[in-house]
C-alpha cells in the first residue's frame, strides 16, 4: 500500500468514527445523480431481490385453465389468473409500492398462434444458487405454453411520469425457445425504447428498438430496430464498434443497461456502450415494463406445449427524472435542478454493489467532501476504500473534489 493510500484510509478511517450514520432511506447525501453520459438526474431507486427472506420458499404452481371469464376480445378477465405468491409479492411494502402485476391478455390472431394471458403466478422470488456472488435469492418472470394458450408474465413500475432515466439490470434469461423477455420503458405503441432478449436468437444476440419498428403496411422501418451480436459486435444496419469483447451470453448474468434522454436512446451491457439510436426516442412522460411472453407469432417463435422460458433478475437500479424536475436544456441542468450535491457514478457494473450512487451521508474535511454510504459485497473502485463489517457489509467512503 502507498504512503498517500495509508493516509488516506487514516483520515476516512478518523471521519468514520467520528461522523454518525444517518439512516439509509431517510437521509441520502446526493441531490442529483450523474451518470457515465454526463446527464443528470433527480431521483433514486435500487431494487433489491438478492437477499428476499420471506417468499414462500417454493415455485408458484400454474394452472393449465384460463377462467371462463378471460375475454379475449376486451383482453380483461374477471377472476384472477393464478395466485400471488405469499410473503414478499403478496405483502411487502417494499414491492407493491413499487410494482404492479398484469394479468391482460389477448386472443389469437391472423400473426399468432394461440392465445396468450398474463397471471399472477409467473412472477415470483426463487432461490438463486449460480448468481452474482452473495446473491441468494432473484426476482423471476416465467412464461409457458399450454395447449391452446400461453401463460405470460408482465409487471410495470409504479412511477409513470419518467422523463428521461438510466437504468440498469442485472439479469439473465434462460429456457425453451419460442418467448421474448423485455426490458423497457413505455407508454404507448410510439414512446417505447426496448430491450428485447428472444430464446430463439443465439444466447449472443440482443434486440434494442425504439418503437415503433414497423411502418402502416407492415414493413420495417429502417434504424428502429437492430439485432446486436454482443461477441462480434456486428449489427444488421452494418456499423460495428471497435471495443472488442469476450463472450457474452444473455444465459448468464450481466449488467444489461438503458439510457434514455432527449433525443437519444443508448443500451451498455456491463458498462459498454453497445448501441445509440435517434429514430424515434420517447418524448412523453413513461414507466418501466418487465416482461416474458410469447404468442406464437413471427416475433416471439413458437414455444413448445410443456415448456417454459424465464427472466431472472437480482435487482434494478435507477436514476431518473420526472415531469417535474426534466430540466428544459441539458447545459443548465445543475442550475434548474438544484444540484447541491452531485454524486457521480462510478459503477463497475460487476453485479455484485448496490451500485456507485447509493450515497447515505456527507461531511467535510478541508476543501474535499467525503460520501459514505453502504452496499452488500465488495469490489475494487477508484476513490474507494472499504473497511469490512462482517461477511458481506461494506462502509465504503469517496473522495469527492467538485460536489456542486
Amino acid at each position: 500500500m502507498s504512503a498517500s493510500m495509508s493516509i488516506s484510509t487514516l483520515l476516512l478511517t478518523t471521519l468514520l468514527l467520528s461522523v454518525p450514520l444517518p439512516a439509509l432511506a431517510s437521509d441520502p447525501a446526493c441531490t442529483c445523480y450523474q451518470s457515465t453520459s454526463n446527464d443528470f438526474f433527480t431521483s433514486y431507486a435500487f431494487h433489491d431481490f438478492r437477499l428476499v427472506s420471506d417468499y414462500g420458499g417454493r415455485t408458484p404452481s400454474l394452472s393449465s385453465n384460463l377462467p371462463s371469464t378471460a375475454d379475449d376480445s376486451t383482453g380483461i378477465s374477471g377472476d384472477d389468473i393464478g395466485t400471488l405468491q405469499s410473503g414478499f409479492i403478496a405483502s411487502s411494502n417494499q414491492w407493491n409500492d413499487s410494482w404492479s402485476i398484469q394479468q391482460w391478455g389477448k386472443g389469437k390472431a391472423d400473426d399468432t398462434k394461440y392465445r396468450m394471458w398474463n397471471a399472477l403466478s409467473n412472477v415470483f422470488i426463487d432461490k438463486n444458487t449460480d448468481g452474482t456472488k452473495g446473491a441468494k435469492t432473484k426476482l423471476v418472470l416465467r412464461t409457458k405454453r399450454f395447449g391452446d394458450w400461453q401463460s405470460s408474465a408482465e409487471v410495470e413500475n409504479k412511477q409513470k411520469n419518467l422523463l428521461y432515466a438510466t437504468t440498469r439490470f442485472r439479469a439473465r434469461v434462460k429456457g425453451a425457445s419460442g418467448a421474448v423477455a423485455g426490458l423497457f420503458y413505455f407508454r404507448n405503441n410510439q414512446n417505447e425504447s426496448d430491450i428485447e432478449i428472444l430464446t430463439r436468437d443465439q444466447p449472443s444476440k440482443i434486440r434494442y428498438s425504439n418503437q415503433p419498428v414497423l411502418d402502416k403496411n407492415g414493413n420495417e422501418i429502417k434504424d428502429a430496430s437492430t439485432l446486436v451480436d454482443l461477441n462480434s459486435l456486428a449489427q444488421v444496419d452494418g456499423t460495428a464498434l471497435t471495443d472488442k469483447r469476450s463472450t457474452v451470453s444473455w444465459e448468464d448474468w450481466h449488467t444489461h443497461r438503458i439510457d434514455w434522454v432527449a433525443g437519444k436512446s443508448s443500451w451498455y451491457v456491463d458498462g459498454k456502450l453497445v448501441l445509440e439510436k435517434t429514430y424515434s426516442v420517447p418524448t412523453i412522460p413513461s414507466y418501466l415494463t418487465l416482461n416474458m411472453w410469447s404468442d406464437g407469432g413471427m416475433w416471439s417463435g413458437e414455444m413448445k406445449p410443456g415448456h417454459e422460458a424465464k427472466l431472472e433478475i437480482e435487482w434494478i437500479e435507477m436514476a431518473y427524472n420526472t415531469t417535474d424536475t426534466t430540466p428544459t436544456r441539458r447545459k443548465r441542468a445543475v442550475t434548474q435542478l438544484d444540484c447541491k450535491v452531485t454524486c457521480k457514478d462510478n459503477s463497475s457494473d460487476s453485479g455484485v454493489l448496490n451500485g456507485g450512487w447509493q450515497k447515505v451521508g456527507i461531511t467535510s474535511a478541508g476543501k474535499k467532501r467525503i460520501v459514505y454510504g453502504f452496499w452488500s459485497g465488495t469490489d475494487d473502485r477508484e476513490f474507494a476504500i472499504a473497511t469490512a463489517i462482517g461477511a458481506t457489509m461494506a462502509v465504503v467512503l469517496y473522495i469527492v473534489d467538485n460536489v456542486i
